[in-house]
C-alpha cells in the first residue's frame, strides 16, 4: 500500500510536470512501484523536475515513466535522461580490456578498447527479423541490449532460455552501481493458448547453471518463480528489511560483507544494509551469496567462513523473495523503468530462443549509472573520479547532452 510519505510525494507531480501527469501506485503490496504517464523524457528536464523523480525513486525504489514516443525518443534522448541519475557505465559487452573481453576476463586492469557497433550484439540483432525491427540507432558503450534477437533463425525449433539469477548490477565494483533503466522497444505478444503465458515453465531442473549446488529446495523454488510473460522480475529488499524484528534489523546493520572481482583478489569490506541518503530508508544490499556463479565470486560476511556466510545469506535471499515482496513487471514499448539497486534485486525470466516472428521479440536497452545524481547537464565529475570509477573513464559526449 501507499504511505503517507509517498502520497505526499505525488501531491508534487502536478507542479513538476503539470496537470496531465498522473501516477499510478503502487504496483506492488510492499509499497515497490509507481507508474507515470504524461512525462514526455525527450524533453530537457528542469531541476525541479529532476529533484522529484531523484526523490520518487527513493521512495517507491521502482519507477516506471510510460508512453516515450519511439518514433522521435531516441537512445541519445535516453542517456541524455540517463545523466541526471549518476555517471553512465560503459557494459563490459561493449568494450575489451587488455585485448580481451571485458565480459569474461576477470583482470581489472588493462588497457580498455571500445567494440564497434558492427561487432556489437546489437548488430547480430538487427540480422534476426531484418524487414521488420532494427535496434534504434547508437553508438554509446553504455547501451546494453537485453534481447533474444540473436541472429537470423535456423531450422531448429523454438527453444526455452532459462531465466537469469537473483542480483543487483555490478555490485562487485567498490563503487557499485547506484540506477538501472531500461527503455522497452518490443514485447512479446505471442501467448501459448494452454497457459495463457508466453513460455511454459521450464520446471524446477537443478539449476546447476544459474547457482552452485546445495542451496535448500524451498529457496530454489523461490528463486525460480520467474514470470513467463518476457518481464522482469523484482524483489523489494528494503519492504524485506523493514519487515524484519527491530532487532535483527540493528544486528544486520552491522554487518559487512566482502566483495571481490577475482577469487584470488583481496577484496574490500561494504555495508549489508544501505540507507537511502534523500528517503532515509534503509534496505538490504545485494544479500545473495553467489549472483554470478562461475563469473564472480561469491561474498564472504566479515567474521564468518564461506560456509557460514551462505548459510546466513540463502537465509536473507529466501526473506527476501517472499511472495509479499516480489513484482513482476510487464514491459510495454515506449516505457522507460528505473530501479534502486540499493534497494532491489531482480531476474531476468525464461525467454524464446531462435525466434523467427516479430510477436516473440523483446528487445530492450539497459543504461546504468553510478555516483551522484545531477540537477542539470552537463554533469561535473571529476577526471580522477572518473579514472577510478568508470571504464575507459567514459563520459556522455556533449552532442547526446545538447540533442
Amino acid at each position: 500500500m501507499t504511505s503517507a510519505t509517498q502520497e505526499q510525494l505525488l501531491e508534487r507531480l502536478p507542479a513538476a510536470f503539470g496537470v496531465k501527469a498522473q501516477s499510478e501506485q503502487t504496483l506492488a503490496k510492499s509499497g515497490l512501484g509507481v507508474r507515470f504517464t504524461g512525462i514526455d523524457l525527450s524533453r530537457q528536464l528542469d531541476a525541479n523536475q529532476v529533484e522529484f523523480l531523484l526523490d520518487a525513486l527513493s521512495q517507491f525504489r521502482f519507477l516506471c515513466i510510460a508512453g516515450q514516443d519511439l518514433t522521435r525518443f531516441s537512445l541519445a534522448h535516453f542517456e541524455r535522461f540517463a545523466n541526471h541519475w549518476g555517471a553512465l557505465i560503459p557494459h563490459p559487452s561493449n568494450f575489451l580490456r587488455g585485448g580481451k573481453p571485458a565480459q569474461q576476463d576477470g583482470a581489472s586492469d588493462g588497457e580498455i578498447e571500445l567494440i564497434p557497433y558492427a561487432q556489437r550484439r546489437a548488430a547480430v540483432a538487427d540480422t534476426t527479423l531484418p524487414d521488420q525491427l532494427q535496434c534504434l540507432p547508437h553508438e554509446s558503450p553504455a547501451a546494453l541490449l537485453a534481447t533474444n534477437l540473436m541472429g537470423k533463425a535456423d531450422d531448429e525449433d523454438v527453444c526455452i532460455k532459462p531465466g537469469g539469477s537473483w542480483h543487483t548490477d555490478v555490485e562487485y565494483e567498490r563503487l557499485p552501481i547506484y540506477v538501472s533503466m531500461f527503455l522497452a522497444h518490443q514485447a512479446p505478444t505471442a501467448r501459448d493458448a494452454r497457459s495463457g503465458n508466453w513460455v511454459q515453465d521450464p520446471g524446477t531442473d537443478d539449476g546447476l547453471e544459474t547457482y552452485f549446488e546445495g542451496s535448500s529446495d524451498e529457496l530454489m523454488r523461490l528463486r525460480q518463480q520467474l514470470p513467463l510473460d518476457g518481464g522482469t522480475a523484482y524483489a523489494d529488499t528494503a519492504a524485506a528489511f523493514a519487515a524484519l524484528p527491530a532487532q535483527e534489523q540493528a544486528e544486520l546493520e552491522r554487518v559487512q560483507v566482502r566483495r571481490r572481482l577475482n577469487a584470488a583478489d583481496e577484496g574490500w569490506l561494504a555495508p549489508l544494509v544501505r540507507t537511502d541518503p534523500r528517503s532515509g530508508i534503509k534496505s538490504l544490499h545485494s544479500p545473495v551469496w553467489a549472483s554470478r556463479p562461475r563469473v564472480r565470486p561469491a561474498i564472504e560476511v566479515d567474521g564468518m567462513s564461506m560456509e557460514e556466510s551462505r548459510v546466513f545469506l540463502d537465509r536473507l535471499e529466501a526473506h527476501v523473495l517472499r511472495p509479499e515482496f516480489r513484482y513482476d513487471h510487464v514491459h510495454v514499448p515506449g516505457d522507460v523503468t528505473i530501479w534502486n539497486n540499493f534497494m532491489t534485486i531482480h531476474a531476468s525470466p525464461p525467454i524464446k530462443s531462435n525466434i523467427n516472428s516479430l510477436d516473440d521479440a523483446r528487445l530492450l536497452y539497459r543504461l546504468s549509472c553510478k555516483g551522484e545524481p545531477a540537477l542539470s547537464l552537463p554533469r561535473r565529475d571529476d577526471a580522477q573520479w572518473l579514472a577510478n570509477h568508470v571504464a575507459g573513464s567514459y563520459s556522455t559526449p556533449q552532442a547526446i547532452i545538447d540533442v
